[in-house]
């Protein structure tokens, strides 16, 4: 029993004050960067958007099998990517096609709100959810690109740091409404729970 747990402890990653954990990966792009490489790309095939992501994008246990995530990784600027997830649909094809992502974004370093109109220069609205939970996005900068919808939620918590990036390109799917069901709370070590990323503005991701 000795033995095993000390090979437990040895299998925990080391850190040192403020450094980051060994195992989280760090993106040789910026956070800009990123969502450029991969909400401003939708449609796009799901293998070739896990291919944008630092690991790749996998499937977990607590959602639907649609849905696939990454693991937790560092942009090149230097903030802190929760997961960023993707969903895919079958529309015939040999893959999936993403056409809704979402990122869960830490508050520290904070990702500043104010800005983004000059960053992507779209027209872009407000959409409020005075309803929800103090932690989960209650107000979205919505803006409207060539692709879709590109949102940044802040929350009651967050002030001005954003903590959900969603890209939505299903607009014109007949029938479709989404985002896909909510996933459970997860009880994998380092996954975090991306209901954060949840509601969503009401109306804006539904596809009439």
């Amino acid at each position: 029993m000795r033995l095993l747990r000390s090979l437990a402890l040895l299998a925990i990653p080391m850190m040192s004050a403020g450094a980051e954990p060994v195992s989280v990966p760090r993106s040789d792009k910026t956070l800009v960067e990123i969502i450029n490489a991969t909400m401003g790309t939708l449609p796009n095939a799901m293998d070739a958007l896990s291919q944008k992501v630092p690991g790749g994008l996998h499937p977990t246990a607590d959602a639907p099998p649609q849905i696939v995530r990454s693991l937790p990784f560092v942009t090149r600027d230097g903030f802190r990517v929760s997961a960023l997830e993707a969903r895919g649909i079958e529309e015939g094809g040999d893959v999936p096609i993403v056409r809704f992502t979402s990122i869960q974004l830490e508050q520290q370093p904070c990702f500043q709100r104010s800005g983004l109109d000059t960053t992507f220069h779209a027209p872009s609205s407000e959409t409020a959810l005075p309803a929800a939970p103090s932690m989960l996005p209650n107000r979205y900068l919505v803006m409207q690109m060539p692709w879709g919808r590109l949102s940044f939620g802040t929350s009651k918590e967050s002030g001005g740091c954003v903590i959900a990036i969603v890209g939505d390109a299903t607009g014109g799917l007949p029938g479709l409404r989404m985002p896909l069901p909510l996933p459970q709370p997860t009880t994998m070590p380092g996954m975090p729970d991306l209901r954060r990323t949840w509601p969503m503005p009401a109306g804006a991701y539904t596809a009439d």
